[in-house]
């Protein structure tokens, strides 16, 4: 697979993003009253956001020349699964531990959780165990769709995106998503839009086309991009809301982002920090993992360093946070996902040959 090290950093930023937003409750929680980290940090929960639209991209490089095969199918999907799945499932457990002995330590203000549907990873009207998960139940959603256009001809998969997006686009007009049962929020949520702008990028990166795109366009673009645009959207508040609004202009801008570093990238005008390339590499479990790296250190620092007449103790506090946050997440990285992925992988590349040997046949 093509390892596009751009994409990797723009997962680097998404995760810190979300974990800067995350940092601004805890510091409000447990620094004593006084708070450093300003509320324009906000604007960092559309990490995610911007962790779909690089998941579009990334299905369209793990899945190129393998449509219309069933042994390939298979192989997308249980990948795609394992991604997920075992990494969740020991958060899940660790959260479950804490939930068991100090029951007031998760989600206490969120109400409680259904365990077997957050085991599962499945639609309920209940707060997941594992809260930031939520944005799981909508990545396997895009993965099982996926799958199902990889059973047509690849030829056909930007005419597929294009009914895909006018159903979400028409339902979204005249409809309201949240008036529906939890599944089929999932489904019809505007969020498809921006996994569908992901792919649709990608299909533009690896097209003649982009090989036309004058470099200093690119570059025009990509400021555009980084000012007018981020600055609009947060001017607007845009992550306030989750309608087709935020989609669309998160959409355009991120994926302008996107699609501009990538072109940079293989043109070689460009190379991404090797600092957050590691990070994104790691993007998975520090995601999982920081809610509750952040909740140990709070209540640490609570007993320890809280300081409420000076803002020093808040700097400490928050380069703590970082810190524990970016060094759980490397050894969780290396110690337990990295392995269970080569494994998963090493299984995938065995268990799917012979399948596709046997279909041959």
């Amino acid at each position: 697979m093509e390892r596009i090290y751009s994409l990797q950093g723009l997962r680097g930023v998404a995760v810190l993003g979300v974990v800067l937003f995350h940092m601004t409750a805890v510091e409000h929680k447990y620094s004593g009253g006084d708070i450093l980290l300003p509320p324009l940090l906000d604007f960092f929960q559309l990490g995610v956001d911007l962790f779909f639209i690089v998941s579009g991209f990334v299905m369209v490089i793990v899945s190129r020349g393998r449509f219309q095969s069933v042994a390939e199918s298979k192989r997308f999907l249980f990948n795609r699964v394992s991604r997920i799945y075992p990494t969740y499932w020991l958060y899940y457990g660790l959260t479950l531990a804490v939930l068991l002995v100090q029951p007031g330590m998760v989600n206490s203000t969120h109400g409680s959780s259904n365990l077997l549907m957050s085991f599962l990873l499945l639609p309920n009207d209940k707060v997941l165990l594992v809260m930031v998960a939520w944005s799981l139940l909508f990545e396997l959603w895009f993965y099982l769709v996926f799958t199902g256009l990889m059973c047509f001809r690849e030829r056909w998969l930007p005419a597929l995106l294009v009914g895909w997006a006018a159903m979400l686009v028409i339902f979204n007009s005249v409809q309201d998503w949240q008036d529906y049962s939890p599944a089929l929020q999932i489904m019809l949520h505007p969020y498809g839009l921006e996994f569908i702008v992901g792919v649709a990028l990608a299909l533009l990166f690896y097209s003649r086309l982009s090989a036309r795109i004058p470099t200093s366009l690119v570059g025009a673009a990509l400021v555009a991009a980084l000012l007018p645009g981020i600055g609009l959207i947060g001017y607007y508040r845009l992550f306030d809301g989750v309608g087709m609004l935020r989609m669309l202009a998160v959409s355009a801008v991120f994926g302008t982002l996107i699609l501009g570093l990538a072109v940079l990238e293989r043109r070689r005008h460009l190379r991404m920090p090797a600092f957050l390339v590691a990070v994104g590499d790691m993007s998975y479990t520090v995601y999982l993992s920081h809610l509750l790296v952040l909740g140990v250190i709070g209540r640490v620092w609570q007993m320890l360093g809280a300081r409420p007449d000076s803002l020093l103790d808040n700097v400490l506090f928050s380069a703590l946070m970082m810190t524990a946050v970016l060094c759980y997440g490397w050894v969780g990285y290396r110690c337990f996902e990295k392995p269970v992925l080569d494994r998963s992988s090493a299984f995938s590349r065995r268990r799917f040959r012979l399948d596709g040997i046997s279909g041959q046949a």
